[in-house]
């Protein structure tokens, strides 16, 4: 008789616990919730099996206390689904679980009838009838040749070309089929407009993403996983959700860092919907104007489908490039005189400015003249941000902050250099220069309201803003048709980076926020500020464009065995002692090595060698095969507990890293 139940605990940790199920719960299921006592606490966990007998010690189990749901409200595809997951990034079960799920869940919390009819899906918007370019047609011809099968398509469209037209083209035969789709997207901001482009007649869209009520997102898991929604549009976490009728998957905007959870489990959602879609057998949808190296890599292999749009809609021009060299310039102009110009004349046109920097706060780096004194984190002995509009001083790594009113905190001077500049100095600069216009300054400092980020960017449509200064909010997806003007600042320091992705994400980026001007009718111009306009990246990205600049990338990256060439596992340590995180590695590295299928590399620092007061050191483990790395990392899991020590650790493997910092 089965009379065991292992079951998956909300916490990082790699085991299944045992629990003995009682006599009176016959219909337990794998699925289901239970509430049993952990430690010396109740605690609700999933059930993942159920086992005939214990062949463990003679350690007398622990009974479930209670069975929360008598069917399971997790289906066998999505518990396979988080299973695979598990395995493939090492993440602990229930930890997967946990970032899959409402936080009503963990909670043992019921619906109690919350998403009945009480919820009226209210989509009464209609469609207009949108002529469509031969590369649309033509794309959306190849795609849905492959409608009722697996493959992978990347929709590979210059920004402005019609890419989402595309999807909402594809959802339609989907729609008419009786299946249901998942659009996933790489930040919540980006949904309220999709919201309303997806909103037809008698289309049922819903939203699935953090920033809903825990209420709200336990309602829309079961409103979708009931089939009363026909397309959820979410982020990275909506991967996971249970869609009984799923016939296609969209990621958009597939290049973007946000897919890969750096938390917790560290998965990668376009990579999970991959998988899905997969095993589902239906078609996947990767949507970008700047592909991922991964993703490019794939189609030289001819594993994914490659579709191009190279020419924007109703026969709009890409904007125009100018780039200016601001290292012959003083060393106090922070805006050149061509772009002041530049503005002025988007002003008296009556059209919109985009100042893009990628750097919030007012100085990144501030010193006493008098003194020398430069403010630190303690945590982190990293250089703290000023921001001047709240009198702080910010680290902008763990969050920590002190009052700083313009006086040397160290001889109390106020002959203060304030260094380098963020979204806020250029705002104030910008307001000096043109008193009589309307600006907004777009970061997350001042985008935090519920709702707020929404109202702005409407505000911009409708063209109350003549100058909007933002970070990297403003530079993907969103359609602003009165920007005509972009300005790019101070990407120099992206270009010598030695994170692993940074200059592809730097190119990504300048693509992306290049493409907000010029999708109306009226020509767009980008300017890009820049001290060293010879740089070889830059240049050939600006005069080959962004195709012929990843084909020389992947190719310095195979000579160098870099991902996405080579398959990279990272051990990650943080330690309050740098000599534990180093030693705790060490032990890993000597538990690896014997295996001759892998390259071992450190132990090392990161990029940020201490944060929140823990150091942070890496071990890196290559291969040629992603089956070898990952057998050679799951092996040596278990053992780790044996390391001395390892109870002074946090550790994490990132599998497929985006960086290693």
């Amino acid at each position: 008789m089965k009379n065991i139940a292992q079951i998956a605990i909300i916490k990082p940790l790699h085991n299944l616990f045992d629990y003995k199920i009682p006599a009176n719960m016959t219909n337990i299921k794998p699925g289901c919730r239970v509430c049993v006592e952990f430690g010396k606490k109740k605690v609700f966990g999933f059930v993942i099996n159920i086992i005939e007998k214990y062949n463990g010690t003679n350690y007398r189990l622990k009974e479930i206390i209670e069975l929360v749901d008598e069917e399971p409200i997790i289906d066998r595809e999505t518990l396979k689904l988080f299973i695979w997951v598990s395995n493939y990034y090492h993440a602990p079960l229930g930890q997967v679980i946990g970032v899959g799920t409402p936080s009503f869940f963990r909670l043992g919390k019921k619906l109690n009838g919350d998403s009945s009819n009480v919820q009226r899906i209210d989509n009464n918007t209609i469609s207009n009838n949108i002529s469509l370019t031969k590369e649309q047609n033509d794309a959306i011809k190849t795609i849905e040749k492959s409608i009722n099968n697996y493959k992978c398509f990347l929709l590979d469209g210059v920004t402005g070309s019609g890419k989402t037209e595309v999807y909402k083209n594809i959802q339609n035969k989907v729609y008419i089929k009786g299946s249901q789709t998942l659009i996933i997207v790489p930040e919540k901001n980006l949904i309220p407009e999709l919201l309303e482009y997806f909103k037809v007649k008698n289309m049922r869209v819903a939203e699935y993403h953090s920033s809903l009520t825990p209420k709200k997102r336990f309602i829309n898991w079961d409103l979708i996983q009931n089939c009363m929604i026909d397309i959820v549009i979410g982020t990275r976490s909506s991967v996971f959700l249970k869609i009984p009728k799923l016939g296609l998957i969209i990621v958009d905007e597939e290049h973007d860092p946000s897919f890969k959870n750096n938390t917790e489990a560290r998965y990668n959602a376009r990579d999970i919907a991959i998988f899905r879609a997969k095993n589902k057998n239906i078609p996947v949808i990767l949507g970008s104007a700047t592909p991922s190296s991964e993703t490019i890599l794939n189609i030289t292999k001819k594993k994914y489908t490659h579709i191009k749009m190279r020419n924007r809609i109703n026969n709009q021009s890409l904007p125009d490039l100018k780039v200016i060299n601001m290292s012959n310039r003083k060393k106090n102009i922070i805006i050149a005189e061509e772009v002041i110009s530049a503005i002025e004349n988007r002003i008296e046109n009556k059209e919109q400015t985009l100042v893009f920097l990628n750097r919030r706060g007012y100085s990144p780096v501030i010193t006493c003249r008098d003194c020398s004194w430069v403010p630190q984190c303690k945590e982190c002995n990293l250089n703290m941000t000023f921001h001047k509009n709240k009198d702080l001083l910010m680290c902008h790594h763990c969050g920590r902050i002190k009052k700083f009113y313009n006086n040397c905190l160290s001889c109390n001077s106020n002959d203060i250099a304030y260094i380098g500049e963020g979204t806020e100095k250029i705002e104030e600069i910008i307001k000096d220069k043109f008193v009589n216009s309307n600006i907004i300054r777009i970061d997350s400092d001042n985008t935090r309201k519920k709702g707020q980020t929404e109202k702005v960017f409407n505000d911009i449509r409708n063209n109350k803003y003549d100058i909007i200064i933002g970070t990297q909010m403003l530079s993907k997806g969103h359609n602003f048709p009165n920007i005509t003007l972009v300005v790019i600042m101070n990407i120099d320091q992206s270009l010598f980076s030695p994170r692993l992705k940074a200059i592809e994400q730097l190119a990504q980026q300048l693509i992306q926020v290049s493409g907000r001007s010029g999708r109306g009718r009226k020509k767009g111009e980008v300017i890009l500020q820049t001290s060293f306009p010879d740089n070889e990246d830059l240049n050939c990205l600006i005069n080959h464009g962004y195709e012929k600049w990843m084909e020389k990338l992947l190719l310095l990256r195979s000579n160098l065995g870099l991902p996405p060439h080579r398959h990279w596992g990272i051990v990650q340590a943080k330690a309050r002692k740098y000599l534990d995180a180093e030693n705790f590695l060490d032990n890993i590295k000597n538990l690896i090595s014997k295996n001759k299928e892998v390259k071992i590399f450190g132990p090392m620092p990161s990029a940020m060698q201490k944060k929140a007061n823990l150091y942070n050191l890496n071990l890196i483990i290559q291969s040629k095969s992603k089956a070898k790395l990952n057998n050679v990392i799951k092996d040596c899991i278990p053992c780790i507990k044996d390391i001395p020590y390892s109870n002074k650790i946090r550790w994490t493997i990132d599998i497929d890293p985006i960086d290693y910092d």
